[in-house]
């Protein structure tokens, strides 16, 4: 049976949240669609090139990954590709100026009309993300109801929870089809240990940003009264809030040894996390939330906020989700977990158990098939 074609349209694939559920997909459905991945050839976060050429292709396993330049050569590439007649047109994050709006745009002009067309949003409309630059963002909106921009596109939602946030952030209905997203297997990862009672270590992992909230999560650790080490996998920029969360760890966060770990390729991390006895993540919003799920598969169990949609772990005795207007609260848990022993075997099955029931990858694929077709 010929396979159905899907091009895929994203920003960057150094942005990775959204570049490892495009990686996952890919692993997961490249036996029954042939993926083209349009991208630009730039650093999510500097801006720098990837690759030394300006225009650079390859191709792992089925799958076309394509990198392009800002400016109107892309704008010429992404023209070319919509022409193409893929069965799929998959366009992410659509607040992107440089790929993402134009492809829409094209699209709704008549472009690819052979075409079945997609947004996936990565989370682009919840109040956190919405909140900066909002009147920009708000306008967009507006502009795509009185346009009709999304006439022709379904949306891709990760979570329920997202689903709201495409209706509620628009006046026009919106169809929607809720998808989730895959997994990776971390299976080999998983350690079966004994954790002795008087230890806190504790990971944080994501870029250091405003949304990923680590600054909170300094702030928490300054109440613990117990030792502990804190270890942040991820990306330190030079922005401004980068910058105040080194301030906070050099002027001291009382009896925690906190160390800024950087970039830890995945498959490393996995190895890593199993190590650890709490995953520590106050996010301000999250449409997925990669590095909760990733914790949950190796057993590790979670200290999160009430703001990604895993906010029922503590009912299955996988963790704890927490409103951040009771900061205290965190302080405390962080501390019961030091005293844990036996009970915390008993949290890091639950953690295994809740992967299992909740990050179901046959039911994931399936709702692609029912949306791509």
């Amino acid at each position: 049976m010929t396979k159905k074609r899907v091009l895929i349209i994203f920003q960057s694939l150094s942005h990775l949240g959204p570049a490892t559920a495009i990686r996952n997909l890919i692993d997961n459905m490249s036996g029954e669609y042939d993926f083209h991945v349009l991208t630009l050839n730039h650093d999510f976060s500097s801006g720098g090139r990837l690759f030394a050429e300006e225009f650079h292709s390859e191709i792992a396993g089925s799958a076309v990954f394509e990198y392009v330049p800002r400016g109107l050569r892309s704008l010429g590439v992404l023209l070319r590709r919509l022409r193409s007649n893929f069965d799929v047109v998959d366009i992410h994050c659509a607040f992107d100026p440089l790929l993402s709006i134009p492809a829409l745009v094209l699209c709704w002009l008549g472009v690819a009309s052979g075409s079945r067309v997609f947004h996936t949003p990565h989370g682009i409309f919840m109040d956190v993300i919405m909140s900066a630059g909002s009147l920009k963002k708000r306008l967009f909106c507006w502009l795509t109801d009185v346009l009709g921009l999304y006439r022709r596109v379904v949306h891709l939602a990760g979570s329920p929870g997202e689903e709201n946030d495409i209706r509620r952030n628009h006046r026009r209905a919106q169809n929607v089809h809720m998808v989730s997203q895959f997994v990776e297997s971390a299976v080999s990862h998983r350690v079966v240990r004994r954790k002795p009672t008087g230890t806190l270590n504790i990971a944080f992992v994501g870029r250091v940003t405003l949304q990923k909230n680590l600054a909170f999560a300094i702030e928490a650790l300054r109440r613990v009264s117990v030792p502990s080490t804190f270890d942040i996998f991820g990306e330190l920029g030079a922005d401004p809030y980068a910058r105040r969360c080194v301030e906070m760890v050099e002027a001291g966060v009382g009896r925690c040894k906190v160390t800024f770990r950087g970039n830890v390729p995945k498959q490393d991390l996995f190895g890593q996390l199993s190590r650890y006895d709490i995953l520590l993540h106050p996010t301000l919003g999250e449409n997925f939330g990669h590095s909760i799920v990733e914790a949950l598969t190796v057993g590790l169990p979670v200290l999160i906020s009430d703001k990604s949609p895993w906010t029922d772990v503590a009912e299955q005795n996988a963790g704890w989700s927490l409103p951040l207007s009771q900061p205290s609260a965190f302080s405390e848990k962080l501390e019961a977990i030091y005293e844990m022993g036996d009970g915390w075997s008993a949290m890091s099955d639950g953690a295994i158990r809740y992967s299992h029931a909740t990050f179901d990858g046959k039911q994931t694929a399936e709702r692609y098939r029912e949306a791509y077709g």
